[in-house]
């Protein structure tokens, strides 16, 4: 086999979860790294490489998807992905905050952010000591410490002692398939579920750190004083810890008030930001914050918390808002509902400000370190 080419093991698995966040990033990195010109190839071990993602995928020299036993991830982690990328003999390997035990060789690790520590009750007990126990371990054993904001970058070499120097941030970015669209485009689209344009919009893996009672809260604010009668959607899949809060809203909700829309398709997606009046994030915590940028992208005004690295993400193209305060959630999209020209200026604003970031640029970022600490 030719060895004259970068060759990269990537720890793949996660692109085969729909509707979480490592699996968006997995994906949208893959298949930006694969339309990079260059001969660098992927080894992708994958837990089911017969999975339709990876035919997604174009040829690309050598790459190719390589089976993985999992066994609930502790068998991978333990034994099985150490072995499939030795055998492949990779000149680096590339995981999501869990490095195998028994790999000496270059490693890349993405830590996407603490926010087990931070937003603890976000997460099952024993995924939270498990991330507390391997976090740290797979930093210190790391070549490079990859995170999407300066704001982890701070918190992650604060925390941990053997990160200082070895984290580069590399913020993710909006795929092709986001921008504004047409009235026409999107009416066609939010026909199929069932909705027109203007409705106010929430999305994001549904956890107690998305904050739906307080959204929902100014939700019910906004109705009760008039200053809207267009519905909530909120999109994505239900996550450890909402269910409670899930079940009283769908309750109180008329059926014309609040609309949980679930997993939303990849393809409609565009379409419920570009129909939105309003997107609304009042995240307790991101390290990032994806679908700000993917609603910015669309042309959307967006009210954001301001916690964690939503300013920096968000700059001065959306309004902030204190996240435990339910007026001020309901008091800043009152003034986009109530305001079109500011909310065309924040539109516009929020437009140019996504063009700062894409997955060809994190793609090729992240290719760059991958020759760095395979060089070393």
């Amino acid at each position: 086999m030719e060895r004259d080419s970068l060759w990269v093991g990537v720890d793949s698995h996660s692109a085969e979860a729909d509707g979480e966040g490592n699996a968006t990033y997995t994906r949208n990195l893959l298949t930006a790294l694969y339309a990079l010109p260059g001969d660098a190839a992927f080894a992708l071990l994958a837990g089911n490489p017969a999975h339709a993602f990876y035919g997604t995928l174009p040829a690309r020299g050598r790459s190719r998807a390589i089976a993985v036993r999992q066994g609930g991830g502790a068998l991978r982690l333990a034994a099985t992905l150490t072995r499939a990328a030795r055998r492949a003999r990779v000149d680096c390997l590339h995981v999501q905050y869990a490095a195998p035990l028994g790999w000496r060789r270059p490693l890349v690790v993405t830590v996407h952010d603490l926010g087990f520590l931070h937003v603890p009750e976000s997460f099952p007990a024993g995924l939270r000591l498990a991330l507390a126990v391997l976090v740290p371990r797979s930093i210190r054993g790391a070549s490079r410490v990859v995170t999407c904001s300066e704001f982890c970058r701070r918190d992650i070499e604060g925390r941990y002692r053997a990160a200082a120097g070895k984290v580069t941030v590399i913020p993710l970015g909006a795929a092709a398939r986001f921008h504004p669209r047409s009235a026409l485009e999107t009416r066609a689209v939010l026909g199929r579920h069932g909705l027109e344009p203007g409705f106010l919009f929430a999305l994001g893996r549904l956890n107690r750190r998305k904050n739906l009672e307080r959204l929902l809260r100014a939700y019910g604010r906004l109705r009760a004083d008039g200053v809207t009668g267009a519905p909530l959607v909120i999109g994505g899949k239900p996550d450890y810890g909402v269910e409670d809060v899930l079940h009283r809203a769908k309750l109180a909700a008329d059926g014309a008030s609040v609309r949980f829309a679930g997993l939303i398709p990849d393809a409609d997606l565009p379409a419920f930001y570009a129909g939105a009046a309003c997107f609304v994030y009042p995240s307790l915590f991101e390290g990032f914050g994806l679908p700000v940028i993917e609603a910015m992208a669309c042309g959307t005004p967006v009210v954001s918390s301001n916690r964690a690295a939503l300013p920096e993400l968000i700059g001065d193209a959306g309004l902030l808002v204190d996240a435990e305060s339910v007026d001020q959630i309901a008091s800043a999209v009152a003034r986009v509902l109530g305001d079109a020209d500011l909310a065309r200026d924040i539109g516009r604003r929020g437009l140019e400000r996504s063009r700062r970031y894409s997955w060809a640029e994190t793609a090729r970022r992240t290719l760059e370190v991958y020759g760095a600490v395979a060089s070393r």
